[in-house]
């Protein structure tokens, strides 16, 4: 095993204390340029490295900005283009700067308390970022907030107004998509939900009650069906929405972007889409088409929110700002899209079950 050479055998070999030593390596002023190049090129040739953790003991301060998960990635299937935007992020911001950052995929299945903040509180994550939707008993986030360590989740909940967030207004989302069918003259709409039993899930319903109650159209939970992600379960939920012939429209908000398990849906039915019944899709893709039937595309500027957010969280680790962090992005309804002859393949969804 090859030996680690410390700080102490730098100093020795330099002719200097360790101090010193530390303060070239650190990037610190009060050290003589002729002994700063003396010290850097010992330091290269004996191939120091400081320890991280080791230094983050002595001074008590965590190492690492960590990255974590609220829930299981088998229920939230990220998809391998968004681990590498989010990776790109993190070294952009975090990287760059010579910070380490850390992931923590907690394994759900094999630990009975599923605490996804663990780096935060062994005291391994200086901050934290939280990826993904907080379910609706959450209150680990709660727990985090109270440490004072900066973080940012990449959602809200309503139990707890002050979490830190950076996030779209998926209330909002659910809200502008109801509305625009009503105005198209539609009572029946159907909503294929997503996220059921995080809070995204939640803003859905409550966007879509809004705006029914808005214009005097009752509720009916028979409307609205919870969608999972993958095939079966969208193809499943919308034809039994579509095989309903009350029912005019519907909006697919289950983050699926799917086209093909709401054609064949739609076939199964015995429906035409664009003609007999009017769909509005939810898309994290600003410019690109999912289904080309549809009335209207809600995008939803999840990865902008999300950047915006990692900025933010930097500045507040710097000392920069003050927490928490409010971003919630508007979603934006599109009547029309460009490049309307391509459609978003498959690798470009921000959830696919590509990584399992």
């Amino acid at each position: 095993m090859t030996k680690r050479i410390t700080i102490y055998e730098v100093a020795k070999e330099a002719g200097v204390s360790p101090k010193t030593v530390s303060k070239v390596i650190n990037n610190k002023d009060g050290v003589k340029l002729e002994t700063r190049a003396k010290i850097q090129e010992i330091v290269k040739k004996l191939g120091y490295h400081p320890n991280i953790f080791a230094r983050s003991l002595r001074a008590n301060v965590p190492a690492c900005v960590g990255v974590t998960f609220p829930a299981p990635i088998d229920i939230i299937p990220f998809s391998s283009r968004f681990f590498m935007w989010l990776f790109y992020e993190l070294y952009k911001i975090f990287g760059k700067q010579g910070d380490y950052v850390c992931f923590d995929f907690m394994p759900y299945e094999s630990l009975e308390q599923r605490n996804y903040a663990r780096g935060v509180f062994d005291k391994l994550f200086k901050s934290c970022v939280l990826v993904g939707p907080l379910s609706l008993d959450d209150t680990t986030v709660v727990k985090i907030h109270q440490t004072g360590v900066p973080y940012v989740a990449f959602g809200r909940l309503g139990s707890f107004p002050d979490v830190s967030h950076a996030t779209v207004d998926y209330e909002e989302a659910s809200y502008l998509s109801t509305k625009f069918l009503i105005e198209k003259g539609h009572k029946k709409i159907g909503l294929l939900q997503g996220f059921e039993g995080y809070y995204p899930g939640a803003e859905r319903i409550l966007g879509y009650r809004r705006a029914l109650e808005e214009h005097g159209i009752p509720y009916d939970s028979n409307l609205v069906q919870s969608v999972r992600f993958n095939y079966d379960s969208l193809y499943r939920k919308a034809y039994y929405l579509l095989a309903n012939s009350e029912i005019t429209a519907i909006i697919d908000s289950s983050g699926n972007e799917d086209p093909m398990a709401l054609r064949e849906a739609s076939k199964s039915a015995g429906r035409e889409m664009g003609k007999d019944v009017e769909v509005v899709i939810w898309t994290y893709e600003e410019k690109k088409v999912i289904l080309k039937e549809a009335s209207a595309h809600v995008w939803l500027p999840v990865r902008e929110s999300a950047s915006q957010g990692l900025e933010e969280l930097n500045k507040w680790i710097k000392g920069e700002r003050e927490g928490p962090i409010r971003i919630l992005y508007r979603p934006r309804v599109d009547i029309e899209r460009r490049d309307v002859n391509v459609e978003l393949g498959m690798e470009d969804r921000l959830f696919y079950r590509d990584v399992l």
